[in-house]
């Protein structure tokens, strides 16, 4: 029985050795699977907006002053009693960096279609027997705006994918005021009278601010407000059978309160990222 038992143990050990030689010869486990890299942006990004601009006009004036050395009307007071532009509709694009999280610039051109222009004055005169005769005149004309603009932002910070922004923009308002109409009313129905159209090129600066929501890494979608002063329009004389009528011209200033809705896609970058490290060498014992 003694000798049974040591034969078995000696077998034992026998197994075992061969079994520690064999795993000492097996190669370790491979090394574990990297996820792949992130998605790298190149920060170029585009963007398009489209929106509503409530127009506004200030310090407005015209030159229809009365005329007591010609004889001709108006040879009494003059005053205005409305003055107004509607609203307009606007589209446009542009292209940007995003330099880090907090600071971005753009270069955008949009197009604002055309607003309708409308003013009315009334003027006096005295006619025979010292009466006093009133004549209103209506005027009408259409403003369109190609708007170009560069700007800057500053995002501050991200909660739960809304991202809050400033920016202010300068550039170039291209404005085409149409044929300025005046249409006499009352003692001067019948009176008409037109300009020529008018180009001109303004100074234009804008403040801005809204939120940015975070739909993709890589695709934002943007409402915002923004202030847009796009400078000053003087027409071009209004004339009445190829002659000045009275030296007419009107002036204004004009700004816009804007509603703004578009989106920024981030353009992948097109620099592929450097491959992952290989792993280490594997080691055999033996």
């Amino acid at each position: 029985m003694g000798r049974s038992t040591a034969l078995l143990f000696a077998a034992a050990i026998v197994v075992g050795a061969n079994a520690s030689a064999r795993a000492a010869d097996l190669l370790p486990p491979p090394p574990p699977i990297e996820p792949p890299p992130p998605l790298d942006f190149s920060g170029w990004y585009l963007r398009g907006d489209v929106g509503v601009g409530a127009l506004q006009i200030s310090d407005w004036r015209f030159t229809l002053q009365p005329d007591v050395t010609t004889g001709l009307l108006p040879a009494g007071p003059v005053w205005n009693t409305n003055r107004h532009l509607a609203d307009t509709v606007f589209a446009g694009g542009g292209v940007g960096y995003q330099f880090n999280n907090w600071l971005r610039f753009d270069l955008t051109g949009e197009y604002r279609i055309d607003a309708a222009y409308s003013a009315t004055s009334h003027f006096a005169f005295t006619g025979a027997g010292g009466a006093i005769f009133y004549g209103p005149d209506q005027y009408a004309a259409n403003l369109g705006t190609a708007l170009f603009l560069a700007n800057a932002y500053a995002d501050l910070g991200t909660w739960y994918g809304v991202t809050p922004f400033v920016g202010f923009g300068i550039g170039a308002a291209f404005h085409n005021l149409s044929p300025l109409t005046d249409i006499g009313l009352g003692i001067a129905n019948g009176g008409f009278g037109t300009s020529a159209a008018t180009e001109q090129t303004n100074f234009a600066w804008a403040a801005m601010g809204g939120l940015a929501f975070n739909v993709t890494p890589n695709f934002k979608v943007e409402v915002g407000y923004r202030y847009l002063d796009m400078g000053r329009i003087n027409s071009n004389p209004i004339v009445c059978n190829t002659v000045p009528c009275f030296r007419e011209r009107h002036f204004f200033d004009v700004a816009s309160n804007d509603i703004r809705v578009g989106f920024r896609y981030v353009i992948p970058s097109l620099i592929p990222m450097p491959p992952p490290p290989p792993p280490p060498p594997l080691v055999r014992k033996y």
